[in-house]
């Protein structure tokens, strides 16, 4: 029986990810949800297969409860999707995000080197590798780290924490994954595409940063998840001494469907799928400080190297994730019973860490 470790269980792709590896697995297989049901966590996420699995209540951040965890359940399997990730919540609270998503990935990859795995996960951004310069294609395995905002800083520092450990702990069969924006069920609706539905079904308009023209990389997160898994179980050789110099050789996998698309593009698409008329539905609001204008990445090495490929149609995938929230009004109006409103004014922002 295989006993798998799932970290920002209750979130929206980790969620995703659970629902998705219980479908995949025997029914023997045996899932651990962590989650310390922060700002973006939901334990309604989990609710579907609350029978299936065991949940624990934790901050990945705190060594001496996630070595209890460890030694409690013993897993062979550990994916670790937990982090705070909202840009405009890094904005205003950034500690929180270095201590999920610096110090909380320092913890989990020590707790498999003390507790062996057989492989570890660690799932990280697109966004660590910054903003892509005017003429480039993408970003690739071997691009420099440059993020530039709070939450990428985070994650770009557990992801620096996490490829130490690969290099100075070669028993520890430890693995990383970037990813495109996700999109798909179970996202909190502070992002654009769950922000602009409920939205819209509440008779508002589709609030877009600036001018709209910021460009991004869009990826269904249950090829997300399929990739991640792939990653997850692949038999990969040892790390090369080359490496040292050449990231790309490191077990890192970038995971992108090539599908870029902009933001008011983006606007435009799911208040048409509504039956609304973008020119009468899309307010342009004032930037957040320090926007990203664009950023891809390649997943030719996936796709080479372990056979991944997209299955998700965008257009048809779209359509699946608009009519979802269509049709659970319910899951995301007790979001905002309780949270309040999720979408962010950055012109009512009078002062570094007050709340828009």
């Amino acid at each position: 029986m295989a006993v798998y470790l799932v970290t920002g269980a209750a979130g929206f792709i980790g969620a995703n990810y659970v629902h998705r590896l219980l479908e995949w697995e025997p029914s023997d297989a045996e899932v651990i949800a962590v989650d310390y049901l922060g700002f973006a966590g939901n334990h309604a996420n989990l609710a579907p297969v609350s029978e299936r699995i065991v949940f624990e209540k934790a901050d990945i951040a705190d060594l001496e409860t996630m070595r209890a965890i460890y030694r409690r359940y013993r897993p062979d399997f550990v994916v670790n999707f937990a982090a705070e990730s909202h840009n405009d919540r890094a904005i205003l609270e950034p500690s929180a995000f270095m201590r999920s998503n610096a110090l909380g990935a320092q913890v989990m990859a020590e707790c498999s080197r003390r507790v062996p795995v057989r492989s570890h996960v660690h799932v990280s951004t697109i966004e660590v590798y910054g903003e892509l310069a005017p003429g480039n294609e993408w970003f690739t395995e071997g691009s420099a780290l440059n993020a530039k905002t709070p939450y990428s800083a985070a994650k770009a520092a557990g992801d620096q924490i996490v490829r130490a450990y690969m290099r100075t702990y070669p028993d520890l069969n430890i693995r990383m994954t970037h990813c495109a924006n996700n999109y798909g069920p179970y996202q909190l609706p502070e992002k654009l595409i769950p922000l602009a539905v409920t939205n819209l079904l509440r008779g508002r308009k589709v609030p877009v940063y600036g001018d709209g023209s910021h460009s991004r990389d869009w990826l269904h997160v249950a090829d997300h998840c399929a990739a991640v898994h792939r990653v997850l179980h692949a038999d990969l050789e040892p790390i090369p001494a080359r490496a040292a110099t050449e990231p790309e050789l490191l077990p890192i996998f970038d995971i992108s469907a090539r599908c870029e698309v902009g933001n008011l593009d983006m606007a435009s698409r799911v208040i048409t799928m509504l039956d609304l008329d973008p020119s009468e539905w899309i307010e342009h609001i004032p930037d957040r400080p320090n926007h990203d204008r664009r950023y891809l990445i390649s997943p030719e090495k996936i796709e080479s190297e372990l056979g991944w490929r997209p299955v998700h149609d965008f257009d048809a995938g779209m359509a699946e994730t608009v009519a979802w929230y269509v049709e659970h009004r319910e899951w995301w109006e007790q979001i905002i019973e309780e949270r309040g409103e999720l979408g962010f004014d950055w012109a009512g922002v009078r002062a570094a860490g007050s709340a828009p």
